[in-house]
């Protein structure tokens, strides 16, 4: 007698609840990825995204920006932000985080966020004090400002997991 029960072959797609990713492995996934694609909304309500490049600091995303990029404004107008973020091994594993964004302009903040930039791409590394403070120096203009996104939401999903299911026939809903 067969116990497993007669799905259709579009189940797995459509039933995803099985394929999210647990708190910890989306965590894990946010902090090792570099980059986001970032969505934000036009004072006419048009959605606009952009590959931004950002660093946990005290575990909070953080992107910088100065007041000429449309980025700024549209979330000066409206904080509403979206942030897809992909594992760099496989981009089937994702996390998209909702939430709003707080814009500040934060001399230490700038100082954190440059030292995470630079520690990520040196392998962890702390960077050597002229080399933070030459950097710091590129990203210092006067009208430069930081941005934090304040989450509401966790969205993800596995598609590794998903296809793995598929593929050998598991039953995740049983």
């Amino acid at each position: 007698m067969n116990d497993k029960p007669n799905r259709p072959a579009w189940f797995a797609r459509r039933e995803i609840s099985p394929f999210v990713l647990d708190d910890a492995a989306a965590n894990e996934l946010i902090g090792k990825a570099s980059h986001a694609v970032v969505s934000w909304v036009t004072k006419d309500n048009q959605p606009v995204s952009a590959v931004m490049l950002y660093v946990l600091v005290d575990n909070v995303i953080t992107v910088t920006s100065t007041t000429n990029r449309a980025k700024y404004h549209a979330w000066r107008r409206n904080p509403a932000a979206s942030f897809c973020i992909w594992d760099p091994g496989s981009i089937g594993r994702q996390v998209t985080l909702r939430g709003r964004i707080e814009i500040k302009q934060d001399a230490e903040l700038l100082r954190r966020f440059t030292e995470g930039f630079l520690a990520r791409f040196s392998g962890g590394e702390p960077p050597a004090p002229e080399v933070l403070e030459a950097e710091i120096e590129k990203f210092n203009a006067p009208d430069r400002h930081m941005m934090q996104l304040h989450v509401d939401k966790v969205l993800s999903h596995d598609l590794n997991r998903l296809l793995e299911v598929e593929s050998n026939g598991t039953d995740v809903w049983s």
